[in-house]
């Protein structure tokens, strides 16, 4: 509690300092242009959002490796990234949701407990996992991050919401080719072409195809996606905003991707030290590995009736046929997913009190067939047949959501009922459909204060609700005779305390521009699941709390320098955790394991971003990125080292030939001093027969290179 007493003084401190700034607002000069975003399923200024949120645009990110969405998030507060091989594979947890895993299920190829969107299409299964699939960074015009739990609007698996945007913000027809080659094979080839649909509307075409050998055994990739659209905006409602309200927005997106990795998977300390480049014995072996083929498609239609009142409707459609080689089988999984949404926003006043009301429904389906089979001599598909079963999930939520603007103050009111029912169905085993539900009851209350323009106050508190995921729910010994879904497993309940500011401000000569963020939270949460025989079943049994700060600071200096920075703090502890070894060996009654007052495994205590850009012909960016050692097991016997990586990069956009081409050029060398570190690690993990010894350890990328050249027509 010392650490919250200490945070608690100096996040008091700095509101003061900034409250200070307001009796000197006419020094100041407020002409900028707020963000909005739209994460919120309806636009909204940054300023007047009870949340923690942040806004990326997508301007450089021709400078990244980009063969997963990791770069632009480290700059984030709050979002750790790290790298699971140096190739698509990512972890990203936020605020210590998505950290859970337990050996071998260490969620290779997916990400848990965040929402994922792309183009407003979910990208999150009705389970809460998340396949990476049809996201690529050089496709991204913005993202939008809401870090507070969102659940009282987006539902299960909401501990955060990641909302990325391809669709182009304006109709020049433009053609842009960019190449980048770099170490290890690296081959990335984008193309993008847009052009007007209409007056006002938008067609989109854009194509990526990235290859990588791998600087591990077993680490390469390759991967094709093609990302289409349309977005046609008709008519226009009279308004009293200054910005145009067109009658009728229709947006079409579609993607299709062939997305092929292998996973190196996790060494022991000691073939880290003698041997980083070599792949798990057992994963190389069996050649473990990910061959996604998807498709998807998406429509959307927005009616403005006029300026108070607009209706929302959404459908999509995605088909996935996935094949993998994990855990000793080859998987074949043949899925479809699909969801609609609704709601309606309607803005009224009364007396002197002007209310925005949503209310909507959300729902998703995804099923189909699996099949898993022994692997054969070069750890290919068998003819002989294990299992075969149907897996499904259905997710259904009802929201409803009002705004109260009074002045320079909002508050937010919001409540969501979420149901999920999983199906499971063995073939080889069973002859009935099994079947379970999670429902809850979700609310959230938010107030924001305007203490200036560009400064503002929040403070939030609200409930989440994160459903354990489909291979989470597998019936302890026993009970697999009886039951295919465990039925002891009951909903992750959390609930969020948090209190924050923003501002922005341009000053002088000497600053001319400050962005400041900070927000603290508390997070409490019951029914967290407790892994038995390295995830083999789980139990809801759990009590955690996670007491943490982030703070963000972005100023521009003389001659355009820019300096960024942020800093996340978390101290993450099991009040509750019991291990009883009866439950998979009776020879074992009485022996428990209690794991009270340990540190949540894979939370580092802090971690941080800095970088500074130098205009100076070319735009010089170096940035580090830091995390502090932490544990990967529940026990805390296991500790992962901390590390400190630094980055430089170059880029030059001032290359044109006539009036129509345009030309960038950029260079980065990630890893700069070659430091040899832990990128991530496999929680919870197995142990190494014989020795005895953790296999825990992901190394993190050497020195690399990465060169990229850049077209635009």
């Amino acid at each position: 509690m010392n650490y919250l007493r200490i945070g608690f003084f100096l996040y008091i401190c700095l509101n003061s300092y900034l409250i200070s700034l307001s009796s000197t607002k006419d020094t100041f000069d407020f002409s900028y242009k707020e963000v909005v975003i739209t994460a919120l399923r309806y636009p909204e200024k940054i300023f007047e959002v009870p949340l923690s949120v942040t806004y990326i645009s997508g301007k450089n990110y021709i400078v990244f490796r980009g063969l997963s969405i990791d770069e632009p998030l480290t700059s984030v507060p709050g979002v750790l990234v790290q790298q699971r091989s140096g190739s698509q594979d990512i972890k990203i947890t936020v605020r210590g949701f998505g950290s859970r895993g337990a050996g071998d299920r260490s969620n290779s190829g997916t990400v848990r407990g965040l929402k994922f969107l792309l183009d407003g299409i979910p990208q999150t299964e009705p389970d809460g996992r998340t396949s990476l699939d049809l996201l690529d960074i050089s496709l991204v015009e913005n993202v939008e991050i809401i870090r507070s739990n969102a659940s009282a609007l987006w539902g299960n698996a909401s501990g955060a919401i990641f909302s990325f945007t391809t669709v182009p913000s304006d109709n020049t027809p433009a053609l842009n080719f960019s190449k980048s080659i770099g170490s290890w094979g690296l081959d990335k080839n984008v193309l993008k072409f847009k052009t007007s649909l209409g007056q006002n509307g938008v067609a989109y075409l854009n194509t990526v195809y990235s290859k990588f050998d791998g600087w591990r055994q077993n680490s390469n990739s390759e991967k094709f996606l093609v990302n289409f659209g349309i977005k046609v905006p008709l008519g226009f409602v009279n308004s009293k905003f200054k910005e145009e309200l067109y009658s009728t927005v229709i947006q079409l997106n579609g993607n299709l991707a062939k997305n092929f990795f292998s996973i190196p998977g996790a060494l022991t300390q000691r073939f880290f030290d003698t041997l980083p480049r070599s792949a798990n014995p057992i994963y190389l072996h069996n050649k473990e590995r990910r061959n996604n083929r998807l498709a998807q498609i998406g429509f959307s239609f927005t009616n403005n009736f006029n300026e108070t009142t607009s209706l929302f409707l959404q459908g999509f459609l995605t088909s996935k046929y996935l094949q993998r080689s994990e855990r000793g089988t080859f998987r074949d999984f043949t899925r479809y997913f699909v969801g609609s949404s609704a709601h309606l926003r309607h803005e009224f006043n009364i007396q002197n009190l002007n209310n925005i009301l949503l209310i909507g429904i959300d729902d998703s389906y995804q099923d189909g067939a699996i099949l898993f089979y022994e692997l054969d001599s070069n750890a290919n598909r068998s003819t002989k047949l294990r299992t075969n079963k149907k897996e499904g999930a259905f997710t259904y939520g009802m929201f409803f959501q009002n705004e109260i603007l009074w002045q320079d103050m909002s508050v937010i009111l919001g409540l969501r009922y979420d149901n999920v029912t999983y199906h499971s169905q063995d073939f080889l085993v069973f002859s009935s459909l099994d079947e379970k539900k999670f429902g809850k009851i979700i609310p959230k209350i938010g107030i924001n204060y305007r203490l200036l323009e560009n400064l503002s106050i929040f403070a939030n508190l609200g409930g989440g609700i994160e459903v354990p995921a489909g291979n989470e729910t597998d019936p302890m010994p026993g009970e697999d005779t009886i039951f295919q879904i465990n039925p002891l497993l009951n909903p992750i309940i959390s609930k969020t305390y948090e209190v924050g500011f923003k501002s922005f401000f341009i000053l002088g000569s000497l600053i001319k521009t400050i962005e400041l963020e900070s927000s603290l939270f508390k997070i409490d949460t019951k029914n967290e699941l407790i892994p038995y025989r390295q995830g083999k079943f789980y139990l809801s049994a759990g009590r955690t709390s996670r007491i943490g700060f982030e703070g963000m600071l972005k100023t521009t200096l003389p001659m355009g320098i820019k300096f960024n920075a942020t800093f996340s703090y978390l101290i993450g502890k099991f009040d509750d955790y019991i291990v009883d070894s009866s439950l998979y060996d009776k020879n074992k009654a009485g022996i428990y394991a209690d794991f009270k007052g340990n540190s949540l495994p894979g939370v580092p205590k802090y971690y941080y971003y800095a970088s500074i850009t130098i205009p100076f012909v070319v735009d010089f960016e170096f940035y580090v990125n830091g995390v502090s050692k932490y544990f990967c097991d529940d026990a805390n016997k296991i500790e992962v080292p901390s590390y400190d990586i630094f980055n430089f990069r170059i880029l030059y956009e001032k290359i044109s030939i006539g009036k129509k081409i345009n030309i960038s050029l950029a260079f980065s060398v990630n890893n700069l001093f070659d430091k040899k570190y832990v990128g991530s690690s496999f929680l919870n993990p197995i142990y190494e027969k014989g020795t005895n010894l953790p296999y825990f350890i992901e190394p993190g990328l050497p020195r690399n290179y990465l060169f990229s050249i850049s077209f635009q027509f």
